[in-house]
């Protein structure tokens, strides 16, 4: 693997995305369905957050936490979600090389990076697409 390859060329290019205006179940669906761990949301077609699981359990535990009961239906109509999203979120672009991403995800304060340009979501690269250039370490 060469430090200077790019990232359009491991990067996941056909990325599910959430709107602004997903409900929860929506949110979930994506996650289980796609069995993915990072979605980028998009007001339009511009990136303007990232959600994980991890947000949506912390979510769920500040519920129940305070006590809510709840249901599927429920949890729609009253989820909002500015709740969950990491706004602004570290981005790379589809010409940036590996070694960016590598020193970004290596900080340890997430798993994935979305690839934008001009705004726009191109694909989105996490710790298993880059454990992927590295299959002489997972072998027996």
């Amino acid at each position: 693997m060469s430090r200077k390859m790019m990232v359009s060329s491991i990067m996941t290019q056909n990325v599910i995305v959430a709107s602004k205006s997903s409900k929860f179940s929506q949110l979930i669906e994506f996650f289980t369905e796609h069995n993915i761990r990072h979605l980028p949301v998009t007001n339009g077609d511009e990136l303007i957050g990232i959600i994980s699981q991890k947000d949506m359990l912390r979510y769920l535990g500040m519920k129940l936490r305070n006590g809510a009961a709840f249901n599927m239906a429920s949890l729609d109509a009253n989820f909002d979600i500015a709740d969950v999203i990491t706004l602004n979120p570290v981005t790379v672009k589809p010409d940036d090389n590996l070694e960016l991403v590598f020193s970004i995800l290596a900080e340890g304060k997430f798993q994935a990076v979305p690839v934008v340009k001009d705004g726009m979501v191109h694909g989105i690269i996490s710790n298993k697409d880059l454990m992927k250039l590295f299959p002489e370490a997972i072998r027996d």
